[in-house]
């Protein structure tokens, strides 16, 4: 009988476990996912006024972090992570492969503003910020409250 007793309390220990640990991941990932898509929009304000001040040549490096930011999103929306302090729309998990290919659209782009930074061409690195900015939009249009 005590054995029975200890294996149901461990048993429910940890399955208790499991969902506090699951909530914790899903927050996480939404700090996560926060906070790089601050960087993101750091490294938008920073392009910009680089190429106010034709600045092309420095460019690249804030281009590049909106790139490895952009490959790792969609691992940032986990099952679970729907929940707390998160504007995501619930769309993002049902249409999983659309949302996982506009955040391809996304590192794309952004690659693509580091090549054309790296060329030097202002114009060329003008128009592939606006692609950038145009790949955000198109996510956030559908997947992201206000």
């Amino acid at each position: 009988m005590f054995t029975r007793v200890t294996l149901a309390a461990t048993a429910a220990l940890l399955l208790v476990g499991v969902g506090v640990g699951g909530t914790a991941m899903a927050q996480d990932s939404i700090k996560a996912r926060k906070d790089g898509f601050q960087t993101s929009k750091n490294a938008m304000a920073e392009i910009k006024d680089l190429l106010g001040n034709d600045k092309v040549a420095q460019v690249g490096p804030a281009a590049q972090r909106m790139s490895a930011f952009a490959a790792q999103i969609p691992t940032l929306f986990p099952a679970g992570s729907d929940k707390g302090d998160t504007k995501a729309k619930a769309d993002i998990w049902a249409n999983n492969a659309d949302f996982t290919a506009k955040a391809q659209a996304y590192e794309a782009a952004a690659k693509g503003l580091e090549a054309a930074a790296a060329s030097g061409d202002k114009a060329a690195t003008a128009k592939q910020f606006a692609a950038v900015g145009g790949a955000c939009k198109a996510c956030h249009e559908r997947y992201r409250a206000d």
